[in-house]
């Protein structure tokens, strides 16, 4: 039952940050809209592609569709809140020092996708 609060209390303070960091801060993650793709995959894992929009929301895109969800930028911790299946997913990347990846704790490396 604990287990069931803390998971509501982490997406409830997920999605008041994602409101703050769409709001002021929209000229300071401007480095971060638009596509960013799998470059690095050490576990083989689906391949998507991570579209986020100044908004605060969020596409996932894979091969079997989208899914939507929201994001907050804190500290170089970029955290994303998507369901999938009505579960809650909340999955963090650290932001590299040049923000040009976006790294998982698998290892697997996220990088702007180029047109």
């Amino acid at each position: 039952m604990i287990y069931k609060y803390f998971i509501i209390f982490y997406l409830i303070l997920i999605l008041l940050m994602s409101g703050c960091s769409a709001g002021d801060d929209t000229e300071q993650l401007a480095w971060l809209y638009g596509t960013w793709q799998l470059t690095h995959n050490p576990d083989n894992d689906d391949e998507d592609d991570l579209l986020f929009k100044p908004d605060g929301q969020l596409l996932i895109l894979t091969q079997h569709g989208e899914v939507q969800g929201e994001y907050a930028l804190s500290d170089g911790t970029l955290r994303m809140l998507f369901s999938v299946n009505a579960k809650p997913i909340i999955t963090e990347f650290k932001v590299s020092p040049s923000k040009d990846k976006l790294i998982f704790e698998s290892g697997a490396e996220y990088s702007r996708k180029t047109p």
